[in-house]
Formats: structure tokens, sequence, C-alpha cells
């Protein structure tokens, strides 16, 4: 699901089996939670933060986070094991 978390192992891209659960949630939900499916799609456009409500973040009332997913993609390209990959990249990779 979209709370799937997301590592990067020898190379790997693995998605869960642990949870970002709804609280925190993903980084996108402004909650310092974890790397998850909901940031790659977020990342890749195919959620669109305009067409939620503005719900997230600590008083529930911000958008979701783009940048913020997009930073947190950005710290994981900087680890050895993204090999050198963008933040597009392990995004997609995540969900494929």
């Amino acid at each position: 699901g979209g709370g799937s978390r997301l590592f990067l192992r020898t190379g790997m891209f693995v998605v869960g089996p642990e949870s970002a659960g709804s609280h925190p949630g993903p980084v996108c939900y402004r909650k310092k939670g974890y790397l998850a499916v909901t940031d790659a799609n977020v990342v890749l456009g195919r959620v669109i933060p305009e067409h939620f409500p503005s719900i997230f973040g600590p008083k529930e009332d911000e958008p979701l986070d783009l940048e913020g997913a997009r930073g947190a993609f950005a710290e994981l390209c900087k680890e050895e094991e993204a090999s050198g990959r963008s933040v597009e990249e392990l995004a997609y990779g995540f969900l494929r």
C-alpha cells in the first residue's frame, strides 16, 4: 500500500513489509515520517498534491509535500547503493 516503506538493501529496491502508517506516515504527510510508496507517487506526478485537501502536517492544515518527498529521495541518492540514480529513477525503481 501507499504506506509501505522504501529501502535500498545491497543495491536492491525493497518495499515493505514495514509501514509508515498514517501517523507519522510518508514524508509527504509533513509529520517527519518515512520514505514510502506514496512519496514515490508524489515525486513521479502520479499523486498530485493540488488534488488533495490540505489536511497534512502537524496541524493538519497543509498540502502534501512534494519538495519534502523529493528531498528524501535526494538524500537516498547520496547513498552508495543508489548507484548514481536520479531522484526520479529511484522513485520509479520502487514502483516497478
